[in-house]
């Protein structure tokens, strides 16, 4: 099946019992996650993490949890806090969610949000990579963090950014110091330091799954090879939300065509899709004119989304081994 046919036959959002810790993360726990020893910080977040996960829900277990509802552990790319954070979905008691930070704001505006939090809602919510990028998504995250807390939920996030300076460099910051005190004061903060481990071994270059004369993967069920622009037009059709469903029916993926991004929505798009392709574990070739480095241009990673861009480009370096 084409992957434009494959494309609208997914673009339903996902049911509760989809939205569990993807293939990558899926086995990841505690005991599996490997500290740097020369980072004495790493062994206290993962402890951190830890304790969280061990609260256990209902009267009791809310009378004797101290401290705030929500866990914020924020850290540089690829220093394994999307790891940490499928481990404590594995270790936690009662009802879990697990889903990333753009599918929660793609929800609240595909679902509205009353429906978008009881689909949520659940004893333990983890949500990877928070990020406020626009007023929209602040007034968004705003009302599903404090929905989920009235509704007794805890919380567990990861995030590039420290607290105090979501939204810094985005947006006019001032006028939204309420939302953005009320989602500070939701989270206890915890800092997983490390170095990115997918780019570990590559010296700076290129990946061998990236370069102009990249050969496509083998022909087979499931794997498919598509132009940058037809792959666009078929993003352009599909929920955020949408996506996971889209990674789940792929076995390999090969883009040809792709040149640096002029167009920010269709850079987003791209960075969207990438990241569910790096959640499936879904082999990747891309037949490209540029380095990863020079896929979104300076301007676009000085911007409102460079930390998604710079995320991007690291889970690329992994995808195309």
């Amino acid at each position: 099946m084409p992957l434009t046919r494959l494309a609208a036959a997914i673009t339903a959002p996902p049911a509760g019992s989809e939205l569990v810790p993807p293939p990558r993360f899926a086995a990841k726990r505690f005991d599996t996650f490997q500290l740097d020893p020369a980072l004495a910080g790493q062994r206290e977040a993962v402890l951190a993490v830890r304790r969280f996960a061990a609260h256990r829900p209902g009267l009791l277990g809310r009378l004797l949890a101290r401290g705030r509802p929500g866990l914020y552990l924020d850290g540089g790319f690829g220093a394994g806090k999307t790891h940490l954070l499928a481990a404590c979905f594995h270790a936690a008691h009662g009802s879990r969610r697990y889903l990333s930070f753009s599918e929660a704001m793609s929800l609240m505006t595909v679902l509205g949000a009353a429906r978008a939090v009881e689909l949520v809602r659940a004893d333990l919510v983890c949500i990877d990579e928070f990020e406020l990028d626009d007023p929209a998504n602040t007034r968004l995250a705003d009302l599903l963090v404090r929905s989920l807390v009235e509704r007794r939920c805890r919380i567990v996030t990861t995030s590039n950014t420290v607290p105090g300076e979501l939204g810094a460099g985005r947006m006019a910051v001032d006028l939204f110091r309420n939302e953005l005190a009320r989602i500070e004061a939701a989270f206890a903060d915890v800092h997983l330091p490390g170095a990115d481990h997918r780019r570990r071994g590559l010296a700076g270059g290129d990946p061998p799954g990236w370069g102009a004369a990249v050969a496509p993967l083998a022909a087979a069920d499931g794997v498919h090879c598509v132009d940058a622009q037809a792959l666009d037009r078929a993003l352009a059709a599909i929920p955020v939300a949408s996506l996971r469903r889209l990674a789940a029916l792929l076995d390999g993926l090969t883009i040809t065509g792709v040149r640096p991004f002029a167009d920010q929505l269709a850079a987003l798009r791209f960075v969207h899709l990438v990241d569910r392709l790096y959640d499936w574990q879904v082999p990747l070739r891309v037949q490209a004119r540029c380095a990863i480095a020079d896929l979104f241009p300076p301007e676009h990673c000085q911007g409102a989304f460079a930390k998604k861009y710079r995320r991007c480009q690291s889970r690329l370096a992994e995808l195309c081994v």
